[in-house]
C-alpha cells in the first residue's frame, strides 16, 4: 500500500502514513491512526501522573498512605501492601459487557469499581514517597527508576547511590543537577556525558576526569572550557571558583553554556545503530521517530524503550514486543494493544491497566495471574474469542463520542475524558504544557481539588552557600523563585549539600525537574540543518539559536577524535 496523508481528528493538522506503517498496522490487525504522532503521545501521557501527590487514607486497612489519586477522586485505592495482599480479589468487581452501551462508557464504570494502588512501587524500603519506582532504599521523589539508594528529586535514576536531582542518570554515585548522564561518578551541572569522573558543567564528553565547562572531550584529564592545564592550575581554579558560591556558580554555568554555543555540536545523539531517525539511541536498529531507545530494533515514534521490538507509539516500556499504543510496559511482555502499566510475563492484552502475569484479556484493570477476561469477568476459551470479534465490532458500529466531538473506535487509545487525574497532574502536562482556558477548549480534565496554603514554618531567603547553615533549616520554608511555591530541605539533601559544598537551591523540586525535562522535551523534533564543515544537510534536535554550529555524524567524529 502507498502512504497516505491523514488529517488528525484532534489538532487537524495533516500527517503521512508510510506504506511500511500499514504493514505493521496488519500484522497486529488494527485500523491506521485517526489522530498524528504527537497526539497520540500527548493522549498517553495524559494518563501518567509521577508527581502530583497526596495524603490519604487506604480504603481497605484505613491507615494513613501517599497516594497519586486526592481524596476527592471517586476511586477506590488501597496502599501497594494491602493491594498486593490476598484480602480481595479484582475479578469480584466484573462487569457483564453491554452492548446498548459504549465500550468505553463500560470501562470507566469498571475503573470506579475496581480498587487502584495507590503508587507503583516495588520492594521499596524507607521510601514512602516514590512512584513507578522498583527496589528503591532511602529514597524521597524518586519516579521511573530503579535499584537506586539514598536519593531524591531524580526521574529514571538506574542503579545509583547518593545522587540528587538528576534527569535519566544510569549508574551514577555522588551526582547532581545532570541529564542524560551514564556510569558517572561525582558529575554537576552537565549534560550527556558518559563515563566521566570530577566533572562540571561540561556537555558531550566520553571518559573524561577533572574538567569544568568543556565539551565534546574524549579520554582527556585537567581540562577547564577545553584547555588542558597543569594540575596545580587546575586546582588553584577549584579552589578560586567551586567555593560553593551559587553567585559563582551561575556565572560559570553562564560562561559554560556560551562556551558550548561556540563549539560545534552533534547533531544528533546515535551510537552504534543502524538505520535509525532520532536522538539518543544506542544499539539498535530500524528506529524511527524514537528518542532515548536502547538496545531495540524496529520501532517508531517511542519514547523510552529499552530492549523492546516491533513496535509503534510506545512510551517507558522494557523487554516488549509486539506492542502498539502502550504506556510503562515491563517484561518480558508481547502484543499488547492500547494499554498501559503493563507487567510480568503478560501477552495478548487490549484495552487494560495494570496487569501482572496475564493471557488474552480485553479490556481489564487491576488483574493479576488471569485469563480469558473481559472487563474482569472470567470467560472460558471459547468463549472469550467467540466474544473479543464482537466487542471489536461493536466499538466500531457505536463509538464513543467525547465532548469535543472526537470519535474513538476500535484502534484509538483511551479518551482523554477516562483518564484518572486532570490535564494538569500529568506528564502530558509536562511535555506540553496548556493554560487553563486551552485545557477547557480541547475538552480535557480540569484541576479542581483544593491546595492547602496554611503553613506555619518561617519562610528564608536561602544564603548563598551552605556554609554555616545549621539543621534549624530544616524546619523552615523557601519560596521557589520560579513558582512562588514554598518547599522544605530534607535532611539527607541538606548533608549532600555540606558534603560536596553546594548551595541550597532557590527552586522548588517540581521547578527543578520541569527545568531539566524541559530541555529533553524540546530535543524530540528533528530540524533540517546545515554541517558546518561539509556542508550536507542532516537532521538535528538543535536549533540554529541553541547551537549555530552542527556538524554531522562523519565530521563530528573526526573533530572529537
Amino acid at each position: 500500500m502507498k502512504s497516505e496523508t491523514k488529517n488528525c481528528q484532534n489538532c487537524k493538522k495533516d500527517f503521512t502514513i508510510e506504506s511500511e506503517d500499514f504493514n505493521f498496522y496488519e500484522k497486529i490487525k488494527v485500523p491506521p491512526p485517526t489522530w498524528c504522532p504527537e497526539c497520540r503521545l500527548k493522549r498517553r501521557l495524559a494518563f501518567r501522573n509521577e508527581r502530583t501527590l497526596y495524603k490519604r487514607q487506604c480504603d481497605l486497612c484505613r491507615e494513613n498512605i501517599i497516594a497519586m489519586y486526592s481524596p476527592k477522586s471517586p476511586y477506590t485505592v488501597y496502599c501497594p501492601k494491602c493491594w498486593y495482599s490476598d484480602k480481595w480479589d479484582a475479578q469480584d468487581y466484573y462487569c457483564d459487557y453491554d452492548f446498548s452501551r459504549t465500550f468505553f462508557e463500560q470501562y470507566e464504570d469498571l475503573q470506579k469499581k475496581v480498587p487502584h494502588i495507590s503508587l507503583l512501587q516495588e520492594n521499596p524500603i524507607n521510601s514512602p514517597w516514590v512512584n513507578f519506582e522498583t527496589d528503591s532504599k532511602n529514597c524521597y521523589l524518586n519516579v521511573g527508576g530503579a535499584l537506586s539508594q539514598d536519593s531524591a528529586y531524580n526521574q529514571y535514576a538506574l542503579k545509583c547511590r547518593d545522587v540528587f536531582d538528576n534527569f535519566y542518570l544510569v549508574q551514577g554515585d555522588f551526582c547532581y543537577e545532570n541529564i542524560l548522564n551514564e556510569k558517572a561518578y561525582k558529575n554537576f551541572y552537565s549534560i550527556f556525558c558518559f563515563e566521566c569522573r570530577d566533572t562540571w558543567f561540561s556537555f558531550d564528553c566520553r571518559n573524561c576526569s577533572n574538567i569544568i565547562g568543556c565539551t565534546g572531550l574524549r579520554h582527556k584529564n585537567y581540562y577547564i572550557f577545553n584547555k588542558q592545564m597543569a594540575k596545580g592550575e587546575y586546582e588553584v581554579f577549584v579552589k578560586d571558583n567551586l567555593n560553593g558560591s551559587r553567585v559563582a556558580y551561575k556565572k560559570l554555568q553562564m560562561k559554560a553554556a556560551d562556551f558550548w554555543k561556540s563549539r560545534p555540536q552533534r547533531a544528533v545523539l546515535v551510537d552504534k545503530s543502524i538505520n535509525c531517525e532520532g536522538n539518543l539511541i544506542k544499539e539498535s536498529k530500524n528506529c524511527h521517530d524514537s528518542w532515548n531507545v536502547d538496545k531495540s530494533e524496529n520501532i517508531k515514534h517511542g519514547l523510552f524503550c529499552l530492549e523492546a521490538k516491533d513496535s509503534y507509539d510506545v512510551t517507558s516500556v522494557w523487554r516488549s514486543e509486539f506492542c502498539y499504543e502502550s504506556m510503562a510496559t515491563f517484561g518480558p511482555i508481547s502484543n499488547i494493544k492500547f494499554s498501559k502499566l503493563i507487567l510480568n510475563q503478560t501477552e495478548a492484552v487490549s484495552y487494560s491497566t495494570f496487569l501482572l502475569n496475564c493471557h488474552n484479556v480485553f479490556g481489564c484493570a487491576y488483574l493479576r495471574n488471569a485469563k480469558y477476561a473481559i472487563l474482569n469477568k472470567q470467560y472460558t476459551k471459547e468463549e472469550y474469542e467467540k466474544l473479543v470479534p464482537k466487542i471489536i465490532q461493536h466499538m466500531d458500529d457505536m463509538p464513543y463520542i467525547d465532548t469535543k466531538n472526537r470519535i474513538y473506535k476500535y484502534g484509538e487509545f483511551f479518551p482523554f475524558d477516562l483518564s484518572p487525574f486532570s490535564y494538569e497532574e500529568t506528564v502530558a502536562y509536562e511535555y506540553f504544557p496548556l493554560n487553563k482556558i486551552e485545557i477547557e477548549n480541547e475538552g480535557l480534565n480540569l484541576f479542581d481539588h483544593e491546595v492547602s496554603k496554611n503553613y506555619n514554618a518561617e519562610v528564608i531567603v536561602p544564603p548563598d552557600t551552605v556554609q554555616g547553615i545549621s539543621n534549624s533549616v530544616l524546619d523552615k520554608a523557601i519560596k521557589c523563585v520560579k513558582t512562588g511555591k514554598l518547599f522544605n530541605i530534607i535532611k539527607m539533601e541538606l548533608d549532600f549539600y555540606r558534603r560536596f559544598n553546594l548551595p541550597i537551591p532557590e527552586e522548588g523540586p517540581f521547578a527543578r525537574h520541569n527545568r531539566r525535562l524541559q530541555f529533553f522535551s524540546r530535543h524530540i523534533k528533528l530540524n533540517k540543518r546545515i554541517c558546518g564543515k561539509c556542508g550536507l544537510e542532516v537532521n538535528s534536535v538543535y536549533g540554529e539559536e541553541e547551537f549555530p554550529i552542527i556538524y554531522c555524524e562523519k565530521c563530528y567524529q573526526q573533530e572529537v577524535y
